[in-house]
């Protein structure tokens, strides 16, 4: 196969994309439809899951470049091509922390000189940044036809100094400011089009602005931004007819995909999709897996949040939200569960009709191992990373069924983690720094996992074994496989095929390591 051509390195721009690249996955379909039932438009979605392209797509659309949507599905509609301003706005490479109410002046100044010399619209420097936005509105709407307005990671200014607390305060009440300009402004716009991770709520930074439609959890648009199943078999046959046959055949290499890269799911209907940045870069580098969403850069906006808070994430797998708590922040409410969601590292795994609860869990292998490696940069002063050579020997010792070897490996391991708040030492904090460390091999390790008897601390699988975990810390290892055996976990994978092997372990403050363990009937 001739390599193709993919849009990967950063590619946001919808015109590159046609031109100069050989696959677009077409999402002009939802557009058409956003762009004909409503006027502002709402969108939140993780970072680098194509919101700009879709920005940028936009921007094409109503700037009437109808050559570039030749063959794609809204050139098959009733669609009006007519020409209509853009003025496009982006706050995604900003860094706001120094400097940032002056750093946001001059980049709303600058962009709009943008938007006025695209127009040859002229507008005199006076006044607040919001009185030249709402100038060069109408002036272009009286010059060309009514206004589109696009911004995109509109939020980038408040998670970026969520740790500064009087600069936030200062950034969201001149973006208030600024965005109130819209709804005073509201018969010269045609159509407003907002993107960002997550959204602040009516007192922040919304109040001014006309409530646009929020469309981030709607299932009619779950798949407006990655790529879905279909999608992924259609658009890029060639690359998976190429490499299946390194990866066992089709239908493995699929499946394996699958396991990787997908289940990204924003709505109570299960409909997931594919990671575009993770997904594109795997098949640019000829079918090798690897963890490339996480390379790209760690949400600044977590990091700072983890930093400045003391959080829990030990029940990260079984928490359970309804729908407002996804991201309608009041300010100073922001909670870590909505925040590593709207950050890409969790996702919607079940919707309960009755009780309107979401449960979250890790999407894909790629955003446990990275979510793990994450985590343990923010829990370990050391910035702990396990040596290739140790990380081998982690996996084939469970995969060999050999749990003596991974109990000394991971002993060791255990060993370099700072345990700098040891009154906080419980079988739940050992739970989570023993499932960090096989997350992050690619693993598969639940936490607190229930059953009709009870509830397992841990369960690994790997390959064709599952270990079952019960930790006890400053107690006999005997407690621990007694609980085992009178709550008889094994029963519940009776079924499965595999061999599973319950393993008691005992942890001490003290020590602040492992200091036994024991499999069950051995």
């Amino acid at each position: 196969m001739k390599k193709r051509k993919l849009p990967i390195g950063g590619v946001q721009t919808f015109r590159d994309v046609r031109r100069d690249y050989d696959v677009y996955v077409d999402k002009t379909m939802h557009i058409y439809n956003l762009a004909t039932s409503y006027k502002t438009v709402f969108l939140a979605r993780p970072r680098r899951f194509g919101k700009s392209l879709l920005c940028s797509t936009i921007d094409s659309l109503f700037r009437c470049e109808k050559e570039l949507f030749e063959g794609l599905a809204i050139s098959g509609t009733d669609w009006e091509w007519k020409e209509h301003p853009v003025i496009h706005l982006e706050f995604g490479a900003e860094n706001f922390t120094r400097d940032g109410v002056k750093r946001l002046i001059s980049s709303i100044d600058r962009q709009l000189d943008v938007a006025c010399s695209s127009y040859e619209v002229s507008i005199p420097d006076s006044g607040s940044i919001s009185d030249k936005f709402a100038r060069v509105i109408i002036e272009l709407s009286k010059k060309v036809s009514t206004v589109v307005v696009i911004v995109d990671e509109y939020d980038n200014p408040l998670l970026n100094t969520l740790n500064l607390p009087e600069l936030n305060e200062e950034l969201r009440n001149e973006l208030k400011g600024f965005y109130s300009v819209l709804k005073q402004c509201d018969q010269y716009l045609r159509f407003t089009f907002v993107t960002g991770v997550t959204k602040f709520s009516q007192i922040s930074m919304f109040s001014g602005f006309n409530q646009p439609k929020d469309i981030s959890m709607m299932p009619d648009y779950c798949d407006i931004c990655g790529i879905t199943q279909e999608e992924l078999e259609e658009c890029f046959a060639p690359e998976i007819e190429a490499f299946a046959p390194r990866h066992g055949g089709r239908e493995k290499y699929l499946e394996r995909l699958k396991s990787y890269y997908d289940g990204y799911n924003f709505t109570r209907v299960r409909k997931p999709v594919y990671n575009t940045y993770g997904l594109l870069n795997h098949l640019d580098e000829s079918g090798e897996f690897a963890p490339y969403w996480s390379r790209s850069g760690e949400p600044s906006f977590a990091r700072k949040y983890l930093e400045a808070k003391e959080v829990d994430i030990v029940d990260i797998e079984s928490e359970e939200m309804v729908a407002g708590d996804f991201g309608d922040y009041r300010d100073d409410t922001i909670t870590i569960f909505p925040l590593l969601y709207q950050a890409g590292y969790l996702t919607i795994a079940d919707y309960d009709d009755t009780t309107g609860l979401y449960r979250l869990c890790y999407p894909n292998t790629e955003v446990r191992q990275s979510l793990a490696e994450f985590l343990s940069k923010s829990y370990s002063n050391a910035d702990i990373r396990i040596g290739r050579s140790t990380s081998a020997k982690l996996v084939k010792s469970l995969l060999d069924g050999r749990p003596e070897v991974f109990m000394d490996l991971l002993k060791q391991y255990m060993s370099k983690v700072d345990y700098s708040l040891s009154s906080k030492i419980t079988e739940h904090y050992f739970e989570f720094a023993a499932s960090n460390i096989i997350n992050m091999l690619g693993l598969e390790c639940r936490n607190e996992v229930h059953t009709a008897t009870g509830r397992m601390d841990a369960v690994i699988f790997a390959g064709a074994y599952i270990y079952v975990f019960e930790f006890k810390v400053d107690k006999p290892v005997g407690a621990a496989l007694r609980q085992l055996e009178k709550k008889d976990y094994a029963a519940l994978f009776a079924g499965s095929g595999k061999k599973v092997m319950e393993i008691g372990v005992v942890f001490s403050r003290e020590e602040r390591n492992i200091v036994g363990w024991e499999v069950l009937g051995e």
